[in-house]
């Protein structure tokens, strides 16, 4: 049995609107004014109908291949931890690209060496790069026109002609800093390329080098935790509080939980989340800058804020 694809018609037929609204808001046209409700009500009539965008099409008629590209650096014999790490985040950001339309593309690339010709060979009409090494970032955005939106994930990068979207870990340490397990005597930091987010997120903590632990291993964490049994520790995402919990009481360990996934860890945990809030706001960005390159926000950093959950 062949399953009819839905048209505009019956999208405008079940928003009730006409076919000319609902082009305009699945196709982003920004001169013409239509309200956020009826937006709402196009697009989640499009959700209900399955619809899916003709992508040919919509090249044909726009220039734009409706594809966003999520390039993911991942580093050699990275840990599962790492492997999971961005799985919510990229889980949340392609429902949210899928639902206004557009098509999403992940690549992962080496860290060390990306290699690049697959990525020349797409047409993208907007870019996230995640978790890159400083001294491979120009390489990678030099692949991609002027006027393509290149948003930078997890990563301090000093170039202003991109915006970047960081959580604000500032906020966070200054939630874990008023539980009740503060002052702490060490903190567990996931690896990232981008060893300049590392070094920040160490320089937070206020701790010696000592204390300070950045996780490349299981083994190395062991040894380093043997000293830490009796202490309070500070982990920076939910997987690495994970295996800190095999070797310290989770009830001594609060978590800033980057990974997006507070509900893995042990109850006795204090966690501090940003929800989807990383996903949600590189989304609105990234629409923002498809519609109008050059109105973004002044400040060249997105942060994302925290709660304590618990």
């Amino acid at each position: 049995m062949t399953i009819k694809k839905a048209t505009l018609k019956d999208i405008a037929k079940a928003a009730e609107v006409s076919v000319a609204t609902v082009s305009y808001v699945l196709n982003n046209v920004t001169t013409q004014t239509i309200p956020e409700e009826t937006k709402c009500r196009v697009l989640e009539a499009a959700k209900q109908l399955h619809y899916v965008p003709n992508l040919a099409a919509r090249s044909l008629v726009k220039q734009k291949s409706g594809l966003i590209g999520i390039l993911v650096n991942r580093a050699d014999n990275e840990g599962f931890w790492r492997q999971l790490h961005y799985s919510p985040f990229i889980n949340r950001l392609e429902q949210l690209l899928t639902a206004r339309g557009y098509h999403v593309v992940l690549f992962s690339l080496d860290a060390a060496d990306p290699k690049l010709d697959i990525i020349s060979e797409r047409k993208l009409d907007g870019v996230f790069v995640v978790d890159v090494r400083t001294e491979n970032f120009h390489l990678i955005s030099s692949r991609f026109s002027i006027g393509v939106p290149l948003i930078v994930v997890d990563s301090i990068i000093d170039d202003s002609l991109f915006y970047k979207v960081n959580y604000d870990y500032e906020d966070a340490f200054a939630l874990a800093k008023a539980s009740p397990l503060a002052p702490f005597g060490y903190i567990i930091i996931d690896s990232f390329n981008n060893v300049e987010l590392a070094h920040y997120i160490a320089s937070l903590s206020g701790l010696g080098q000592d204390a300070v632990h950045l996780l490349k291993d299981e083994q190395s964490l062991s040894r380093f935790m043997s000293s830490k049994t009796t202490q309070t520790g500070l982990a920076l995402s939910e997987f690495a509080a994970i295996i800190a919990a095999k070797y310290v009481n989770p009830a001594n360990l609060a978590v800033i939980c980057s990974a997006g996934c507070p509900d893995i860890l042990p109850n006795a945990a204090i966690r501090i989340s940003f929800g989807n809030l990383k996903a949600e706001g590189a989304y609105q960005l990234m629409i923002k800058l498809l519609a109008a390159p050059r109105e973004g926000p002044d400040n060249q950093y997105v942060l994302v804020k925290a709660v304590r959950t618990n």
